[in-house]
Parts: C-alpha cells; structure tokens; sequence
C-alpha cells in the first residue's frame, strides 16, 4: 500500500501504481462471489486473533470489517499480512484466490479513501540546512561550477541512517566554514583575483588493479585515471605523475619498459617510457636490494591552461594481450605485494600545482552563467542596472521563489561596496558571496499559515512542494521549469506534479537519488570504510 511504505504518492503514480488497486471500486466484494468481508474476516481470522489469544498482539474481535476508516492502524496490519500472502497460515483454511484479491482491494480502498479525505502526514523538520552533498550540487546547478565540499565543509553528522536529519542548528565554527566556502566559491567563479600557486593531489585507491581501460581515457590505454580539474586562471600549471609502490618504495610490476600518457582533454601532452631501474643496487647490512627511489619524478608535464574545467588524464598504453601465464585468470586481483604483486605498473596520485604566472581569467562557463550582460567601462547607472539583473536571477534560483525588493536591496548593498574597492566584476563577486553565505540560500524554510493551529495538517505551498521535490530527487535546487510551474500554482495539479516528477527522473540529476538517498537508505556509505584484510581477500 501507498501509506503502508511510505512512498510519496507522486512517485508511486510515476510507477505505475499497483494492478490490485485498478481492481478496487471502493464497495465490499460481491457477496454471491467471495463473500460479505465481516463474514471473511470471522471465519479465516478471528479465530486467532480474539480478545482471548491476541495471536501476534492483534485481536480482531468486534472491530468493524464494514467500516475500516474507524480502526485504520488495524486494517493497516492486516493489510500488510494478506498483501504478502502470509495470513491464514498454512495449514489453516483460507478462502479462494479471487475473494481473497477482492477484500484486499476492498481493505485498500476504504482505507485510502479514508486517508484522502482526512489526511495525517505527520510533521517534518521546517528550518533543515543544506548539507554538504546538497551544497556542493546546489553550486553546480546555481553557477555551473563543480566543487569539493569535503574540503570546504565539515562532514555532517549523520542519524538514523542519513545525514540530513540533525542539520538544524548552525554553530558559529560551522558558520565560519559556510563564510570560508561563501568566500572560496566567490572568487573561483568569478575570478575577479588572481589565486595564489596552489596544488591539488588525487589520490588513487590501492586496491584498483589498473588492468583494463578506464572510461574517458583514449582506447588503447590501461589503468589511470581522469581528473576532472576547474583551473581557475590563465596560466603556466604543472602536472604530476607518481607511480604505486611497494612496501620496499620500489615501483610495482615494471619488469619491462611501460609508456606512460598525459593528457589534457583527450589530446595527447607527452608520453614518457617508465624502463626497469634493477640494476641500481644498494648494499646495506651485507643484503642488496634495488631501489626506485626518483625513477618517476620525470613524470611532469608544464604548460599553459585556459581558465575553466578541464579533464587531465594519467594512463598506460596497453600492450598486447600476449601475456605471461601468471597474469592470466583466475587471479583477478593482483594488487597484493604480500600474496599477489601487481604483474603491471599503476597509477597512483596525479597533481596539479598552478597557476604560474597568471595572464587573467577567461571565459568559462560559469562566467558565462553568471554574466548574461556587462556594462561599458565607467557607466555607473549602467553597471547597476546591470548587477540588478545578474543579482536577481542568481538570488531566485538560489533561494528558490520569486526576489522580493528586501532580498536585491540587501545584495545590491554589498554590490555596491565591491564596485568601490575593484569595480562592476568585483561588486558582483561581493555580492555573490552574501548570497551564498545568506540563510535563504543555507536553510530550507517553511513557514506556518498564520491562520493553521499548531500541529493542524495544512497545504505546503507549490514553492515549498518544489524544493522537497527537487532535494527528494536531485538533492539539490529547483530548476527554472519546476519553478516557474511552483510561482504559477500550477504544481498543486496532479497532471502538473505527474509530469515533472517523470521529468525530473529522466534528468541525469535523478542519479543522485541512488547515489545520496539509496547509498544512506542501505548503508552502501559505508562500503569505502571498509578496508578488508589484504592478506585474507
């Protein structure tokens, strides 16, 4: 049943609905087919469950069968049970396969006809800040601009499963970090600064093989990966490659020269050849030993990159499939130095360190997102009437209604005082790190009616519905179709709704539904957490 898992009916009638309930008509069964459902439920239950044994804690005795609305938690547990097939028990009696479908539809029906039309959904949170996998989608859809949230916020902390439950309260050490964030977001997209050197390290799991070929990296290739980088300004950046090692620091499987390719985009930077280092030996304690110590620290690759995000990719060229025996099946896995050294070099970090000698900022796509005019240089009337239009959009996508005269007085007074220090892009860029630091934006708010009694089941409004929605199924902002629909009151139709939640299922946003809810729901978090004994598995 709809109510019994607790599946929001808009997704339920996005599946399809279930075919027992097309049979119901709201009316008991026909008695010349399967009986009067009182008549049911006395002879195949209330033998069990009486007043006298209560089998399972339920008793059935002088609880209305004509009439479920008026014991319906009762009706829900029955429900339950005959959905799944399991009451009576075997052995015991039961009726035929049709009256047992027609009272199950005739239960379901009175039922949700009962809940329509004096609905108890119960109460949520209605002051619930964005969590760290929110924030993080809520600026890609905002500015175009892919961030790390993990460097920028604390882990949330987590409760009943999920970790967006006790997001309530704001700290002031959390504020500061959402102001750090606010401001690191501000001038990565903007841009109106030139950064200092910085560098960024990904780290490669030491449990991926690196036998096949990685999706996003030219076929031919093996092992590697892809990083997708936003370099936040033009100029020289160094890229670096380093190699997994094995508990003696030497380079695991290079038993034979290896090639080795960076890349930018999919076009080829350099290819280097990785030759077996065996004959520096090193004779300490009267044992000798090679070492690799600095073979790969020629691995780097210096140029000059246009500002926005870019995929910088690390592999091997594949050799051919003529392999030795010991690198064949069934041993898979062979990443273990202690059982099952690696039979091929791998991958293990990629760095990128810049900019050196920044030129200045171009055109990425989040600039383009967030400048859709610019004003003459020097135009002052011009250049606010322009920041008004930036700010306006920039601040309804962001608190997700309709800006009201408050919300641009407030940005535009923060704009104007960057206009003063740096000028229109720097105004702009102040005026974005209010927005992003404002509680509008942070916090997903839903007030009380004036007129509703505390703890009176009342209407959210089409603005509110949108934002469940759109954090139910993309974890993040409304868009501007779900928007425009919510600001219309068009959401409250049923055909409307229908149709922008099959809309938003089919938007590659909708994975996150699996990747934030479902991975919470079932505990597949967890999984990276768990680093198995390598010498056992």
């Amino acid at each position: 049943m709809i109510r019994a898992l607790g599946v929001p009916i808009a997704l339920w009638m996005v599946a399809g609905g279930s075919s027992s309930l097309l049979l119901a008509t709201g009316q008991p069964p026909d008695s010349g087919v399967s009986g009067e459902p009182g008549a049911l439920i006395e002879r195949y239950c209330v033998g069990c469950h009486n007043d006298r044994l209560t089998t399972g804690g339920l008793s059935l005795e002088g609880v209305d069968a004509g009439d479920p609305s008026a014991h319906a938690e009762v009706w829900e547990r029955v429900v339950r049970k005959l959905r799944t097939g399991s009451m009576p028990p075997q052995p015991r009696p039961r009726p035929d396969r049709q009256t047992y479908d027609h009272l199950v539809a005739y239960l379901e029906t009175a039922l949700d006809e009962a809940a329509a039309s004096a609905p108890k959904p119960g109460r949520t949170e209605t002051f619930r800040r964005l969590n760290r996998t929110e924030y993080q989608n809520a600026i890609r859809d905002l500015l175009a601009l892919e961030i790390d949230a993990s460097a920028l916020l604390p882990r949330d902390d987590a409760a009943f499963g999920f970790d967006n439950v006790n997001t309530g309260g704001l700290s002031p050490t959390l504020m500061e970090r959402y102001l750090a964030a606010a401001r690191t977001v501000s001038e990565l997209a903007v841009g109106s600064q030139a950064p200092a050197v910085g560098s960024r390290v990904v780290i490669l799991p030491p449990d991926r093989t690196q036998r096949d070929h990685v999706d996003g990296l030219p076929f031919g290739t093996r092992g590697g990966t892809v990083v997708n980088h936003i370099f936040p300004f033009d100029g020289e950046y160094e890229i670096q490659v380093r190699l997994q090692r094995n508990r003696n620091e030497n380079v695991e499987g290079l038993t034979e020269p290896h090639d080795v390719e960076l890349s930018l985009d999919g076009e080829r930077l350099q290819l280097f050849t990785m030759e077996p280092n065996r004959g520096n030996m090193v004779i300490q304690a009267n044992a000798a030993y090679y070492t690799d110590e600095g073979i790969d620290n020629h691995l780097n690759v210096r140029l000059g990159v246009r500002a926005g995000p870019h995929a910088v990719g690390a592999t091997f060229i594949k050799k051919n499939s003529a392999l030795l025996e010991s690198t064949r099946q069934p041993y898979q896995a062979q990443f273990n130095n202690d059982r099952h050294p690696r039979q091929q070099p791998a991958v293990r970090s990629v760095s990128i360190v810049g900019p050196f000698d920044p030129i200045g900022i171009g055109e990425t796509p989040t600039r383009e997102r967030i400048f859709s005019c610019r004003p003459m240089t020097g135009a002052t009337a011009l250049a606010e009437e322009c920041a008004t239009a930036i700010i306006g959009t920039l601040a309804r996508r962001a608190y997700r209604r309709p800006v009201t005269v408050d919300d641009l007085d407030q940005l535009l007074s923060f704009y104007r005082e960057g206009y003063v220090d740096g000028g229109f892009e720097t105004g702009i860029e102040t005026a974005l790190r209010a927005l992003l630091a404002s509680p509008e934006f942070l916090f997903r708010v839903e007030r009380d009616p004036d007129d509703v009694s505390t703890g009176t089941p009342y209407r959210v409004t089409d603005l509110e519905l949108a934002t469940r929605l759109s954090f139910f199924l993309w974890s993040s902002l409304p868009d501007d179709e779900l928007l425009e629909a919510a600001s219309a009151n068009r959401l409250r139709d049923p055909s409307v709704l229908r149709a922008q939640v099959r809309r938003m299922l089919a938007d590659p946003r909708a994975e996150t539904l699996t990747t934030n809810f479902a991975s919470q729901w079932l505990h597949l978090r967890n999984l990276d957490a768990v680093r198995p004994d390598s010498r056992l598995f």
